[in-house]
């Protein structure tokens, strides 16, 4: 079994780790600011901080960093495997920077927000609230703290991060890692 598991061999041919942690930071700081126009500029504020525009502004940003190390590199060449750590280590740390952010927002800045985030979520669970079990979900939708949007952000951008970077990989590789040979 272990043959299986071993049969690729994997180079790394720049530092990711650096470039995830800058592109990061760059990436939650922009879903930051994305979200604060959102919420400001709309004439009605998002239901929830975690929408389809924060992860179309993460998949950019993880497109964009990818291709960007890519050209960094020596010829071009990066594997899969690299881009894969690349993209899902800007994804943790956009997932950490953005979800700290909404946790501020939600608590220190506008603590409004708060509650009609609550609001718009129960708005959303009221329709099902027949049975004892969903009325208990509904009150516990209606009781979430700042903490918890910034969690719910937070996780929900880094799940979507590891499926983003998935195929940012996928599509911006250059090369395939070569078979190990066998032992003899």
């Amino acid at each position: 079994m272990a043959r299986v598991f071993r049969r690729y061999k994997s180079v790394i041919y720049g530092n990711y780790r650096k470039a995830a942690a800058i592109d990061g930071a760059i990436a939650g700081a922009v879903m930051a600011v994305v979200m604060l126009a959102r919420d400001l500029l709309a004439a009605a504020p998002a239901p929830a901080p975690e929408n389809y525009i924060t992860e179309l502004v993460l998949a950019v940003a993880i497109f964009w960093s990818s291709y960007h190390y890519r050209k960094g590199l020596d010829d071009g060449r990066v594997t899969l495997k690299e881009l894969l750590l690349l993209g899902i280590g800007i994804g943790i740390v956009s997932a950490v920077v953005y979800g700290l952010w909404v946790w501020l927002y939600c608590g220190c800045i506008d603590p409004a927000r708060t509650a009609y985030y609550c609001q718009q979520r129960a708005a959303v669970m009221t329709p099902a609230t027949e049975s004892p079990e969903a009325r208990r979900a509904l009150e516990l939708a209606l009781g979430y703290t700042a903490g918890d949007w910034g969690f719910i952000a937070g996780f929900r951008s880094a799940v979507m991060s590891v499926i983003i970077a998935f195929f940012a990989a996928l599509i911006l590789r250059t090369e395939k890692s070569p078979l190990r040979q066998p032992p003899k």
